[in-house]
C-alpha cells in the first residue's frame, strides 16, 4: 500500500520538476484560457441572432446552445440542428459562418437525421475579429449535408441563438484579447506547503504590463467547486503594480474546498481549474479574467487531490 508520506514525497518530485518548467516557459495566456471564461451557458432574453427575415432552408432548422461542457472543453458551442421536413438527410460536417470569427475548416461527427429528429452537433469557432464596425450577424451554420440518393451539397442555415450565445461569445472572447492586451496574467509552479495543519499548495500569480499604462490591481480570486484559491498574504488595499512598474508578483494558495474531496463532486465537476481573478485599472471597473492551467500543472494539481484527499 502507498502511503501518505510516499505520496507526498512523490508529489515533491512532480512539483519539483513542474516549477522548473514553469520558470522556462515564463508567463503566457493562451487561447484556452480567453474561452475558459464563457459563461456557464444560462439563459437570458435575448433576441435570436439570426434575423426572422433571412432566407431558411427548406426542411432544416439550426440553433446555437452553449452547454457546461462546451465551456469547460472551450472553443466551441453546439448546433442544435432539426429536420423539419419529409425526408432523412445526413450531416457529415459543420462550422460557424460569422463575420465576428475567422472561419474553420468544416468538421464534427456524422448524424443522420430522421424526419422530426433533432441532434446536437458540436461547433467550434475560430480566433474572434473585433474592432469598430465588426458585426456578429448574419450568422449561419454551414453543413455538409448528403441527400437521401446519396448526393452531396454544402449549405448555410440562418443559425438562430435566442440566448444570444453568439453575441455573447464574441463580446467575452474580444474583452479578453484586450485584457491580455493590458496585462499578462500567469500562474507559476507549485510548491506543497502545510497551511493550518493541511496539505497546500504554493504559487506566485505574475503580472506584466502589456499597453497599458495606468496602476494595474489584482483584486480578487476565486476557485472552483474542487480547489479554493486565496491570496497567501492578507493585503488592504489588494496588490498592485504602480504606474512605473512592469512586473508584479502575488503569492498565492491553493486548497481543497470544502467538497473537494467528496468523490461525486470529483466525478461530476467539468470545471475544476476554472480560476477566475478580477483586476482593476486605475481603481476603475473590475476586469474579469481566468487563469491559464497548463497540462503539466492540472497532473499536478490531481496529484495533489491524491495527497489531501488520502485520509477523507
Amino acid at each position: 500500500m502507498i502511503t501518505k508520506s510516499t505520496m507526498i514525497a512523490l508529489l515533491l518530485g512532480v512539483l519539483a520538476v513542474l516549477s522548473g518548467c514553469s520558470a522556462a516557459a515564463g508567463p503566457a495566456v493562451s487561447d484556452a484560457s480567453a474561452r475558459a471564461s464563457a459563461s456557464d451557458g444560462s439563459t437570458s432574453a435575448a433576441s435570436p441572432t439570426a434575423p426572422v427575415a433571412t432566407p431558411a432552408v427548406a426542411g432544416m432548422r439550426a440553433l446555437a446552445v452553449r452547454l457546461r461542457t462546451d465551456v469547460a472543453i472551450g472553443g466551441q458551442f453546439q448546433t442544435r440542428i432539426t429536420n423539419t421536413g419529409s425526408e432523412q438527410f445526413s450531416v457529415l460536417a459543420v462550422r460557424l459562418d460569422s463575420p465576428g470569427f475567422e472561419p474553420l475548416p468544416l468538421a464534427g461527427r456524422p448524424a443522420t437525421y430522421q424526419p422530426g429528429a433533432t441532434i446536437d452537433l458540436p461547433t467550434g469557432y475560430g480566433p474572434v475579429r473585433c474592432g469598430a464596425g465588426i458585426a456578429v450577424d448574419p450568422a449561419y451554420t454551414a453543413i455538409q449535408l448528403q441527400r437521401p440518393d446519396g448526393g452531396m451539397e454544402e449549405v448555410r442555415v440562418p443559425l438562430e441563438a435566442p440566448d444570444d450565445i453568439i453575441d455573447r461569445i464574441h463580446t467575452e472572447e474580444c474583452h479578453l484579447l484586450a485584457l491580455a492586451a493590458a496585462v499578462k496574467v500567469s500562474l507559476g509552479g507549485f510548491t506543497l506547503v502545510e497551511a493550518d495543519g493541511d496539505a497546500a499548495l504554493q504559487a506566485d500569480i505574475t503580472l506584466i504590463r502589456g499597453d497599458n499604462t495606468e496602476e494595474i490591481a489584482l483584486t480578487e480570486l476565486r476557485g472552483s467547486v474542487v480547489f479554493d484559491v486565496s491570496f497567501a498574504e492578507a493585503s488592504d488595499p489588494p496588490p498592485a503594480m504602480a504606474t512605473e512598474e512592469g512586473e508584479l508578483v502575488v503569492p498565492v494558495v491553493l486548497r481543497m474546498t470544502g467538497r473537494g474531496c467528496d468523490a461525486h463532486v470529483l466525478g461530476e465537476t467539468k470545471q475544476p481549474f476554472l480560476f477566475p481573478y478580477f483586476v482593476t485599472f486605475d481603481g476603475g471597473q473590475p476586469q474579469y479574467g481566468i487563469l491559464d492551467v497548463s497540462p503539466d500543472q492540472r497532473d499536478a494539481l490531481w496529484s495533489y487531490v491524491d495527497v489531501a484527499c488520502a485520509d477523507a
